[in-house]
C-alpha cells in the first residue's frame, strides 16, 4: 500500500512538473513573441514574418505535419502604417506619442497646423446651434470634443459616429478621452483622427499643430501558419490564435503579449499535448496561427476560404486570444450559438472546476472565430476576463501577465477534444 501511494505520488509530481514545464514553455514563447526582435509583430519592419519564421520553426520541433513544404498559407493585402515617429503640437506643448495621443489608423500622411474648434453639449443638442455649426466652414479646422466635457456617454458616442464620418466636412478630428487603443486598417481616410488623453489638453486649447508620415503598402504579403495531426479520420478540430499584432506607430512598440502571443502559447501547447500521446485522435487536429486579426480577421477569413481541410469535414474550431489573465473568470464567447458544446464545457468544468467561472455569450465576431462561424462551422472563442487594461496599446507586456485561468482552459480544452 505504502509503495503504491508513493508510486501514484510520483506520477503526480511528474505530471504536475510536466505541466509546470509548459508553462515555462509558455512564459518563454511569450516573452520571446513580445520581445523588440518581433517589432509588434506588425507590419513596420515586416514583423509579422519575421515571427512567422520563428513559430514555424516551433511548429517543427514539436512534429506538426505540414500540408505542403512548408506550414505557410501565404495571401496578400494592403495595410495603412506609421515607420517615422509622428508630432502633434497643442498649443506650444508637444505630447507623447502613443501614452498621450494617437492617431487613428486609416489617416495618411499630412502635416501642418489649425486652429481647434470644439464641440460643446449646446452644439450637440441645441438644433437651432447645431444647425448653425453645420453651416459654418470647417474644412480648415480641427474639431475637437471632449467625453469628461459632455458627461453623457451616449451622447459622445452620438457625436463619435458623427465625426468618424466627417459630416462637418472638417480638416481633421480630436477625440479626447481616458484610453488609447491603436488599431491596424488595410484602407486610409481623406482626414486625421487624433485620440488624445484627457488629461493633457483643456476645452482651452486653441491651436493644433502635426506632422504624420504614414506609409501604405498595397499588396503586403503575408501568411498563416498551418500545421496538423492526422488522425483516425480526416474529419478535423481547428485550434486557432492569431499570431500578429500592432507593430509600431513610430518608435513606439505594441507587444502584443497577451494580445495574442498568449493566444499563440495555447495553441502550441495543445498541439505539443496531442503530439505526446501514443494513439491517433479520433479526429485530425488542424493547429493555425493566423496573421492580420488585428486589421479585419483577414487570416482566419482567408482560410475559411481556402480551407487545408474542407469546412464540411471541420467539427468545430476552437479560438484562442487573450488567454494570460482572468481574474474575473472566462468567457467562452459565441458559445451559446452552439449549446450542445457548450452543455460538455459546462459538463467538464462543473465535475473538474478547472476554471472558477465560465459564461457562454451570443454571436460576436470579436476574434477569428467569427470567420468560421460566418461559415457555418461551429466556433467559438475562449477569453480570460479581467486585469485587460493593457489591451491593444504599448503597455501589454509579458512581465505584468498572472495566468489566472491559462491552465485551467487548456485543461477544458484537452478533456473536450479527448472525448471527442
Amino acid at each position: 500500500m505504502i509503495k503504491r501511494i508513493t508510486l501514484f505520488a510520483g506520477l503526480g509530481l511528474v505530471c504536475l512538473s510536466a505541466f509546470a514545464q509548459d508553462m515555462n514553455y509558455t512564459k518563454q514563447l511569450v516573452e520571446k513573441l513580445s520581445s523588440k526582435e518581433f517589432h509588434g509583430r506588425g507590419y513596420v519592419n515586416k514583423g509579422d514574418s519575421i515571427a512567422a519564421v520563428y513559430l514555424s520553426e516551433e511548429m517543427k520541433s514539436i512534429g506538426l505535419e505540414s500540408f505542403s513544404d512548408n506550414y505557410y498559407q501565404p495571401y496578400t493585402t494592403s495595410i495603412n502604417t506609421y515607420p517615422e515617429n509622428p508630432k502633434l503640437i497643442l498649443d506650444g506643448k508637444e505630447l507623447v506619442a502613443a501614452s498621450e495621443y494617437i492617431v487613428n489608423p486609416n489617416a495618411k500622411s499630412c502635416a501642418g497646423e489649425s486652429q481647434l474648434t470644439w464641440i460643446t453639449k449646446e452644439v450637440l443638442t441645441n438644433s437651432r446651434v447645431l444647425g448653425d455649426f453645420m453651416k459654418k466652414d470647417h474644412s480648415n479646422s480641427f474639431l475637437a470634443i471632449d467625453s469628461t466635457g459632455l458627461n453623457n456617454k451616449d451622447l459622445y458616442n452620438f457625436a463619435q459616429s458623427m465625426l468618424k464620418k466627417n459630416v462637418f466636412d472638417a480638416k481633421g478630428i480630436v477625440l479626447i478621452d481616458g484610453k488609447l487603443k491603436f488599431s491596424a486598417r488595410t484602407k486610409t481616410v481623406d482626414y486625421t483622427t487624433f485620440m488624445v488623453k484627457s488629461d493633457v489638453i483643456s476645452a482651452d486649447a486653441k491651436k493644433i499643430t502635426y506632422d504624420i508620415k504614414s506609409e501604405f503598402i498595397e499588396d503586403y504579403q503575408t501568411q498563416n501558419l498551418i500545421g496538423y495531426l492526422p488522425g483516425k479520420s480526416d474529419t478535423c478540430i481547428v485550434f486557432s490564435a492569431h499570431y500578429d499584432h500592432l507593430g509600431h506607430f513610430g518608435d513606439n512598440m505594441y507587444p502584443g503579449a497577451n494580445d495574442n502571443a498568449s493566444g499563440v502559447a495555447m495553441v502550441l501547447n495543445l498541439a505539443k499535448h496531442f503530439k505526446s500521446l501514443k494513439k491517433k485522435p479520433n479526429y485530425t487536429l488542424v493547429f493555425a496561427l493566423f496573421s492580420g486579426e488585428e486589421a479585419g480577421l483577414l487570416g482566419s477569413k482567408h482560410y475559411a476560404g481556402n480551407p487545408m481541410i474542407g469546412l464540411d469535414k471541420t467539427k468545430i474550431n476552437l479560438n484562442f486570444d487573450m488567454v494570460a489573465t482572468g481574474s474575473e473568470g472566462i468567457y467562452v464567447i459565441n458559445g451559446k450559438m452552439v449549446p450542445s458544446e457548450m452543455a460538455k464545457f459546462d459538463a467538464i468544468n462543473k465535475e473538474k472546476e478547472y476554471v472558477f467561472k465560465m459564461f457562454g455569450t451570443g454571436e460576436s465576431s470579436s476574434s477569428d472565430h467569427a470567420s468560421f462561424h460566418e461559415k457555418g462551422v461551429k466556433a467559438v472563442f475562449f477569453y480570460t476576463h479581467g486585469d485587460n487594461s493593457d489591451y491593444h496599446e504599448t503597455t501589454d507586456t509579458a512581465d505584468k501577465l498572472p495566468y489566472t485561468q491559462f491552465e485551467g482552459i487548456f485543461k477544458l480544452v484537452r478533456d473536450y477534444t479527448e472525448m471527442k
